[in-house]
């Protein structure tokens, strides 16, 4: 459980700079999608709205994963 703890604890901490790394290429993920948009206005909402999503979908996994750190070292 030690050794699970910690690998969870690090994994956590790895997360926090791949969130911020996710949300700045995000447009560069679903841009097939949102590349057959034809008003530019509408177009810059949506990549916009698919960044916030994909930032916070993987900013909730270093809170999860210290969280879980946390518990298993007290079951420890």
């Amino acid at each position: 459980m030690k050794k699970l703890a910690q690998v969870s604890f690090w994994l956590g901490i790895i997360c926090i700079p791949l969130s911020w790394a996710v949300w700045y290429i995000s447009p560069e993920i679903g841009g097939q999608v949102i590349g057959n948009v034809a008003d530019p206005a509408l177009k810059a909402v949506f990549q916009e709205a698919h960044s916030e999503r994909w930032g916070i979908y993987v900013g909730i996994w270093p809170v999860t994963l210290l969280v879980l750190s946390y518990i298993l070292e007290k079951k420890a």
